[in-house]
């Protein structure tokens, strides 16, 4: 409340403006208003009663006045006709007093008042209803007219309620709903995407999808870090566990998984991720290579297990790995004549293959062969993998994870065209793994197999970090449906607040102008055409736990959303760990340790590189410090060898037999080692 003089001179000639155009308005549709009321009693009087007996009751009326009012009135004479049955006209005569008497006159009087008030009430309605249609419409004209106009753009739907109605309408509601809201039909097989901060209830809605499909009896890939859809959704005898730490993990196979080199090159290219750093490629690449072509060639050993590739890869001598490799493509790799080289692939590819170790133990015997590519082809209609892993075990079995995710959507695209099929790909949390090659090719290909790709990220600079600026993009475009939560920070508050879109609208706008002569009173209004976002990054900020703004494909309008939690039944364990002490090979597990892994050997390959670069990195991408490898024994010899000195540092040109490579790596231990402990 003020009272400051301005304010309330300001609100006085407004609101007397706007009451003495209130009152000339009601004048005027009071006044026209009589008409229809005036037309309604004489209508619904001619409709009852016919106009001659309207015309005998009136004259009685008539003649019952002057009689109270004038003496001798009843001495008069009335002359009246009638028109009989045959069409004949009848005139007679009657004097005031026997109409009083006659009882005809009086029945046609008594009828006449009757259906007079009768009238009277219709008319009063049709005068009340006139007057509150009239305001309707002037009212829904004074709206429109101020109602801002959109021309462009999408708008925020008032509820979920108004999108499901417009899906209706145009047949495209989809059974598929994220809380209220249906999805446009079909419209999954496009992809769906989820964006938001933790516990903001993203796997609410990831479990009222799952549901659904569950129902429909569709198959899923269920990417689970932190074992919460197992015990939800999983089904002893019916579903797959594939978690080398998990006891219901079974015999997965490297080789029936991987039919020829082909294969194997796209597994080892997931296995041996190169990531987003500075790092020299040559040296993952050179690892791929050698895993391939090792694997290949024991393709026909009737002996061959996993514990067997990494004791081939690591353990066995260059000189007998050079003989396994012999006629392959990486036989060069592992030459004699540049054994420091050799040993620092040997050293990369144990850092990735460490998540392979796992595997050991699966092999049981009786226990039969596991592989994607069979489950996919031959499983139940309703079968469901789920590829799990927690926060213990996470780091060590992610290269196997983000590999065996790679298989499986490159088994997907290798499906029978089916737009009908649908196989659910959950990949909740995805910057949690690392590079998937094949994601790209899949998001954009796999609705013609009927796949269908459900991605939860909790902000978008995740993705980047793991993808690229170029590509987490690309991969964000191609998911056409997204359901965006809270987003604390301002910088992807913004963003998500460019990514729900604009609104193209003419606005209106109101100027009012007083004055101490009346003649200045008045209202000038006007639209201009205007962009705006249509939710503010602080909109976004603050919404609450299971809200989330929802944007379908289409030419559909933004929802907001309101989800409700479920508690759901356990059916299944989360995890069952299995003994891996039992299994492992110890000599396995020390060579693989002693080649200085110790989860961070990409900080290596940079930190070459860098030195080399003349500049220093002594944290790896998580910003963990890193662990000094071994690499006494690698570089003893590099005194003795012939080598190139250019300001101070140190290179080495190696001749392979298939051509010379340059790869700017310094071979002075001394000064390998002391830019390490820096």
């Amino acid at each position: 409340m003020s009272l400051d003089a301005r304010n309330i001179t300001q609100g006085g000639q407004v609101i007397k403006y706007m009451i003495g155009m209130f009152i000339q308005i009601t004048n005027i549709v009071v006044y026209w208003s009589l008409i229809p009321t005036i037309s309604a009693f004489f209508i619904y009087l001619f409709s009852v009663m016919k106009w001659v007996h309207i015309k005998h009751g009136a004259v009685y009326w008539l003649i019952k006045l002057k009689e109270h009012y004038i003496h001798g009135a009843t001495d008069e004479v009335y002359h009246f006709d009638w028109i009989t049955a045959k069409g004949e006209t009848v005139e007679f005569t009657r004097t005031a007093a026997q109409i009083l008497n006659d009882n005809y006159f009086i029945q046609c009087a008594e009828k006449l008042k009757i259906q007079a008030f009768l009238a009277w009430g219709v008319s009063i309605l049709v005068f009340f209803l006139f007057i509150c249609g009239v305001f309707w419409f002037l009212g829904r004209k004074g709206y429109l007219q101020r109602k801002d106009e959109l021309i462009g753009g999408r708008f925020l739907a008032p509820s979920a309620a108004y999108v499901n109605k417009l899906l209706k309408k145009e047949g495209k509601l989809s059974p598929l709903k994220i809380g209220d809201l249906h999805l446009v039909k079909n419209s999954e097989i496009q992809n769906i995407a989820l964006h938001g901060t933790v516990g903001t209830g993203k796997s609410t809605a990831i479990n009222g999808l799952l549901e659904q499909a569950r129902k429909d009896e569709q198959r899923g890939i269920i990417y689970d870090r932190g074992n919460n859809f197992i015990p939800i959704f999983y089904r002893e005898g019916v579903d797959v566990i594939l978690n080398p730490i998990d006891d219901r993990c079974p015999n997965w196979d490297l080789w029936e998984e991987c039919q020829d080199k082909v294969d194997l090159e796209n597994f080892a290219e997931a296995l041996f991720s190169e990531g987003q750093g500075n790092g020299d490629p040559f040296w993952v690449l050179s690892a791929r290579m050698l895993f391939t072509s090792t694997a290949e060639a024991m393709r026909s050993d009737p002996n061959r297990s996993i514990k067997s590739l990494l004791n081939h890869l690591l353990s066995i001598s260059l000189a007998d790995l050079k003989e396994v490799l012999q006629g392959t493509d990486a036989v060069n790799l592992v030459d004699g004549s540049i054994e420091k080289t050799a040993v620092t692939i040997r050293t990369v590819l144990a850092t990735y293959a460490k998540s392979l170790r796992l595997c050991q133990g699966l092999d049981k015997e009786g226990k039969a062969k596991f592989s994607i590519r069979k489950w996919l082809h031959n499983s139940g209609d309703n079968a469901w993998i789920f590829l799990s892993s927690d926060g213990r075990v996470h780091e060590s079995i992610k290269p196997l994870i983000t590999a065996w995710l790679n298989i499986a959507m490159q088994n997907v695209l290798a499906l029978e065209a089916d737009l009908s099929r649908r196989v659910w790909t959950l990949l909740d949390e995805l910057p949690s793994l690392n590079n998937v090659p094949k994601i790209l090719e899949y998001l954009s290909e796999a609705r013609k197999f009927g796949g269908v790709s459900l991605v939860g990220i909790q902000n978008f600079p995740q993705l980047q970090a793991i993808y690229g600026k170029d590509k987490a993009q690309a991969i964000w475009d191609l998911l056409n449906t997204k359901a965006y939560f809270r987003a604390p920070s301002g910088d992807v508050a913004r963003w998500v607040q460019s990514e729900l879109g604009e609104i193209r609208q003419k606005k209106f706008k109101d100027q009012y102008s007083y004055g101490v002569d009346t003649i200045r009173d008045g209202v000038n209004f006007s639209k201009d055409e205007q962009d705006e976002n249509i939710v503010s990054y602080s909109d976004i900020q603050r919404l609450d736990d299971l809200q989330c703004y929802v944007v379908l494909k289409g030419d559909l309008p933004v929802a907001k959303v309101n989800l409700t939690r479920r508690d759901y039944k356990k059916i299944a364990e989360g995890k069952i760990e299995r003994d891996l002490v039992a299994v492992f090979d110890p000599n396995l597990d020390s060579l693989i340790t002693n080649a200085g892994v110790s989860h961070q050997f990409d900080i290596l390959a940079n930190k070459i590189v860098n030195n080399n670069n003349g500049t220093n990195s002594n944290t790896s991408a998580s910003g963990s410090e890193m662990a000094i490898p071994k690499f006494t024994e690698q570089f003893e010899q590099a005194d003795n060898e012939p080598v190139a000195q250019e300001n101070g540092t140190i290179y080495k040109q190696e001749e392979h037999q298939n051509g010379k490579v340059e790869n700017n790596l310094k071979h002075s231990h001394k000064s390998m080692l002391r830019d390490l402990e820096m």
